[in-house]
C-alpha cells in the first residue's frame, strides 16, 4: 500500500494508492561543479542537499483513483507531502514533476461477470524528499 498525506506536519488529507509498478527509482541529489581558476587550476565542488533523495514511482490506476490523485495533486502540489511507500519507508518532501501527465492506457469495456472493466490511468510521480 502506498500512502500520500498532506500538508506535513498537520496531515489534513490522505490518499491511498496501490503499489507502484516494478522499476521505481531512487537517486541521490548531489551535484558536482567544476570551476577553473584564473591561473588554469581546476577545482571541483560537491554540493550536497542534506540527505535529500530523488524518487520516482509509476502507477497504473483505475479512472476513479486517478481522479482522486489528480484532486490531491491540485490541492497540495506546493505543500510538504508525507509519503509512506510500498517498502514501509516514510519520506517528507515535495513533488518535482510539473506538469503531471495522466495518460489513459486502457479504454473502458463491457463488464465481465465478477468485475466491471473500466478505463485505466498511468502516471509517473517524481518526488524529492528526506527519509524520516
Amino acid at each position: 500500500m502506498f500512502i500520500l498525506q498532506a500538508p506535513d506536519p498537520t496531515l489534513q488529507e490522505t490518499t491511498l494508492l496501490p503499489d507502484p509498478l516494478f522499476g521505481d527509482g531512487e537517486n541521490l541529489t548531489e551535484e558536482v561543479q567544476v570551476k577553473r581558476a584564473m591561473d588554469g587550476t581546476m577545482y571541483s565542488y560537491i554540493k550536497t542537499k542534506n540527505e535529500r533523495r530523488h524518487l520516482q514511482w509509476a502507477f497504473h490506476l483505475t479512472k476513479n483513483k486517478g481522479l482522486e490523485l489528480r484532486a490531491f495533486i491540485q490541492a497540495y502540489h506546493s505543500a510538504m507531502i508525507r509519503v509512506t511507500d510500498h517498502n514501509g519507508r516514510i519520506w517528507v518532501g515535495n513533488f518535482t514533476t510539473n506538469p503531471f501527465e495522466f495518460s489513459a492506457s486502457e479504454r473502458s469495456a463491457p463488464a465481465l461477470a465478477p468485475m466491471p472493466r473500466g478505463e485505466t490511468i498511468e502516471i509517473t510521480i517524481e518526488f524529492e524528499g528526506v527519509e524520516q
